[in-house]
């Protein structure tokens, strides 16, 4: 957990000024906050972050700012500022989950990595913009590529959650990345950890 700490704080010193427009964590590994632009991020959604950050935080963070800015309309950079911190929280929360799986924050922080799924999979659904749910697309790959800590041992329990994006889209393109996305999280169950 220190090197993750240690990650977080050399992204306050390198991360750009303002959160990149689309998904910017693909092949970030474990140097995502400095990908997304943390600096710029906590200074957005400060109350949700000093939950995110604090390791021994047990409580759920405020999600609705950030399920506000996720699902405006017109799509601007407040989507995606919101879906980069999400997406930050749930690499953060779920590596925390499944390095430490004995630890008494195991539940809590798999919880709270499960709550912050739902933001985007609901935007999904409200926001008609190809760029955003492509974007939300790019997430949800990411979380399955392995790529970030502690994501191989649990992407595959998004499967069916990416799979019930397909009713929501009427893109016959993007109905099958959505059905690529979803088989290559569930193979990751029987991927080596």
């Amino acid at each position: 957990m220190r090197i993750l700490i240690a990650v977080v704080l050399l992204g306050l010193a390198c991360a750009p000024s303002r959160p990149p427009l689309g998904y910017a964590l693909v092949g970030s590994g474990s140097g995502w906050s400095e990908a997304a632009g943390l600096p710029a991020l906590e200074e957005r959604y400060p109350a949700f972050f000093e939950v995110i950050l604090d390791p021994g935080a047990s409580h759920e963070p405020d999600l609705r700012p950030l399920r506000r800015d996720l699902e405006h309309a017109p799509v601007d950079e407040r989507n995606y500022a919101a879906l980069h911190a999400i997406a930050i929280a749930y690499f953060e929360l779920n590596y925390r989950a499944e390095t430490n799986p004995g630890d008494g924050l195991y539940l809590g922080n798999s919880f709270r990595a499960a709550h912050l799924v739902a933001v985007p999979w609901r935007a999904y659904s409200i926001v008609d913009d190809p760029a955003l749910r492509d974007a939300i697309l790019d997430f949800f790959e990411d979380i399955g590529s392995g790529d970030k800590p502690g994501t191989a041992r649990s992407a595959h329990r998004l499967a069916s959650t990416v799979a019930s994006l397909e009713a929501k889209e009427t893109d016959p393109a993007r109905q099958r990345r959505i059905r690529q996305i979803s088989r290559e999280l569930a193979a990751d169950q029987a991927r080596p950890l």
